[in-house]
């Protein structure tokens, strides 16, 4: 039993090295996780072109439509500054042909001014500044009620020799000190005589958006010729910011709608409306994207690559917590049993597996309880056979004692020299038998036994015994030294339908070893006993001596002998291959067999063809084997 479980623990052990050497490999292989994510990313695949084509598409098209969208609304905002200015145009006008009538009158600059200041006051808040400028350039009329000269004042000047209407535009007003979109209107006398230009402004600082249109969508400023901000949607400096480097909307080669870089370097959609051409223009561009926004680092191209991780990552998650982890869990329950034969439960707060698996979990349960309990049967009928088979090879050893106990006596009672030779060479080998079965009686296991152990004893046994009895013209009863003995055995080992006769194939070769051993030529007597494992699975028992070969015929007789036949049958029984005779100046009995349980059919037995002991090699033998 315990050989066994030593077997069983070496076996464990080099399936846990096997499993840790390939382990990656075979999680590769065999991993249901990876499969699983393997084949539903190659399904997905498709989808997530798809998706992928689809959301390009709609970003364009999402890009088309807010071009169009700022393209409209910038157009939109133009439109309604043009319409006010065109207000203020009309103002201008009919204030030019009033107010020099006024200044002209009884009431002078004083009615002047309360009729500038009634137009302001009807604007609702459109007009912030009237003001009326005769020849001199002396504006003593006015909405504010300030007195300014103007007669340093190019652009007024330039235009008095050829008085018309014309558009100005001032980042400070010079008599409101606000951003103003300036209308100027000739005016005329009562003659009909050119009399100055009244001047209408309208504030250029605030621009409203159309109602369902936040700053979000996008940014409009007012922006001069020249590329001086006026007015905008938000902050005047931020939107003078976002314009390109050196920005002239007046310049004939800035298209409607372009793309450029602002200064500081970023691409920008920009949208261009005239509200005056070649005096104020509405630029339409998208506001600025919020530092760390979602736009700015997941582009929407990459949404569909998200949301097929996103995909892959719920079905795998899904499949490990229903399927894939309760499968490795169970596995290595059955791991653990397989190892240990301890049955682990499921922990009590574990969640419930589904249907199919909880049946599987039942069902191997069910199959180890059974396993242990069949185990457990065989264990103590393995045990039970193990005693009964000690038990018998105890009786025959009693037995075979017995026997050499009757012989004994009839040593004693024999007369003849003859007969007493013959009984002790029986009762030697009935000796032996009974050595055999008391080594296998002690043995641990009776399925694999030491034979080399078994070998060493047997021999160290019946060495002084055969020396005593069978030296070579010596008499029995005064023999020289027995021979050296020596061993050259590694640890092997046999079943006992092997280890039986190749124990008695080592007596009986001993015998003969011992019956040919004469001084060598240092006059050294030794016996070699050599036990080793050969290639192929094969093994070698060999006995040698000392010696040198008798003349043949020298006693007479040439045969083969009782002990001859004892050898080459029990080779036959361990379908082997004997050796027998003289090699290299040394008696030499020797057979090669291989073990049963060593892998393949064991080699057949020799065929008989001319004697029973057909397929041994004979160097010489004498008569007295």
């Amino acid at each position: 039993m315990q050989e066994a479980a030593e077997q069983t623990r070496e076996a464990i052990g080099h399936r846990k090295i096997g499993t840790e050497r390939f382990a990656t490999m075979a999680w590769l292989r065999r991993s249901l996780a990876l499969r699983v994510t393997l084949f539903l990313s190659l399904a997905l695949v498709p989808l997530g072109l798809l998706a992928f084509e689809q959301t390009r598409r709609l970003e364009a098209e999402l890009d088309r439509v807010r071009s169009l969208n700022m393209h409209a609304i910038t157009a939109e905002i133009a439109r309604r500054e043009a319409t006010g200015i065109a207000r203020a145009s009309g103002v201008a006008r009919s204030m030019a042909a009033t107010l020099p009538i006024l200044t002209a009158s009884g009431g002078g600059e004083a009615a002047c001014t309360a009729a500038a200041r009634q137009v302001i006051q009807r604007s609702d808040g459109d007009l912030i500044f009237v003001g009326y400028m005769p020849p001199d350039g002396m504006m003593r009329c006015s909405s504010t009620g300030e007195a300014r000269d103007f007669s340093d004042e190019p652009e007024f000047f330039g235009r008095m020799a050829e008085p018309g209407e014309f558009v100005t535009t001032s980042r400070t007003g010079l008599m409101s000190e606000v951003p103003v979109i300036s209308v100027h209107a000739p005016a005329h006398g009562a003659e009909g005589d050119f009399a100055g230009y009244v001047t209408v402004s309208l504030s250029a600082r605030d621009i409203a958006l159309p109602g369902d249109v936040t700053g979000t969508d996008l940014s409009v400023a007012l922006v001069t010729a020249d590329g001086e901000v006026l007015g905008a949607t938000g902050d005047l400096d931020a939107a003078a910011r976002r314009l390109p480097d050196r920005f002239k909307p007046g310049a004939r080669t800035i298209r409607a709608a372009f793309v450029a870089r602002d200064g500081a370097g970023r691409e920008i959609d920009y949208t261009v409306e005239p509200i005056v051409e070649g005096v104020v223009y509405a630029v339409g561009f998208r506001p600025e994207r919020a530092a760390g926004g979602a736009e700015e680092w997941v582009p929407p191209a990459v949404l569909p690559l998200l949301m097929w991780l996103a995909s892959v990552a719920l079905v795998v998650g899904v499949l490990e917590t229903s399927l894939i982890g309760p499968v490795r869990a169970l596995g290595s329950r059955m791991r653990r049993f397989g190892e240990t034969r301890q049955l682990s439960r499921r922990p009590r707060d574990a969640p419930p597996l589904p249907a199919e698996l909880a049946l599987i979990e039942d069902t191997f349960a069910d199959v180890a309880e059974q396993m242990k309990r069949d185990e457990g049967r065989l264990i103590d009928a393995v045990e039970e056979r193990e005693a009964l088979l000690k038990e018998v090879h105890h009786r025959v050893k009693n037995n075979l004692q017995i026997i050499a106990s009757i012989i004994n006596l009839q040593i004693r009672d024999a007369e003849a020299p003859e007969t007493e030779d013959a009984l002790m060479r029986v009762n030697a080998r009935i000796a032996s038998l009974a050595t055999v079965h008391r080594r296998l009686y002690e043995a641990e296991s009776l399925g694999r036994m030491r034979f080399d152990t078994l070998l060493r004893h047997v021999v160290s046994t019946l060495t002084d015994t055969a020396w005593t009895e069978t030296y070579n013209g010596a008499s029995r009863r005064d023999p020289p030294a027995a021979p050296h003995l020596t061993f050259d055995t590694e640890p092997l080992r046999l079943s006992p339908n092997q280890g039986l006769p190749a124990a008695m194939f080592a007596v009986e070769a001993l015998t003969n070893a011992l019956k040919y051993a004469t001084p060598d030529a240092t006059g050294a007597l030794w016996v070699n006993v050599r036990l080793a494992a050969l290639g192929g699975g094969m093994i070698e028992l060999a006995i040698e001596s000392s010696g040198e070969a008798p003349e043949a015929g020298a006693n007479g007789r040439t045969g083969r002998t009782l002990g001859h036949r004892l050898i080459t049958g029990f080779a036959r029984q361990l379908r082997g291959r004997p050796t027998l005779g003289w090699e290299g100046g040394c008696y030499v009995a020797s057979v090669v067999f291989k073990p049963l349980d060593a892998g393949g059919e064991p080699p057949p037995l020799p065929r008989d063809g001319a004697g029973a002991e057909a397929g041994v090699r004979h160097a010489y033998t004498s008569g007295r084997a």
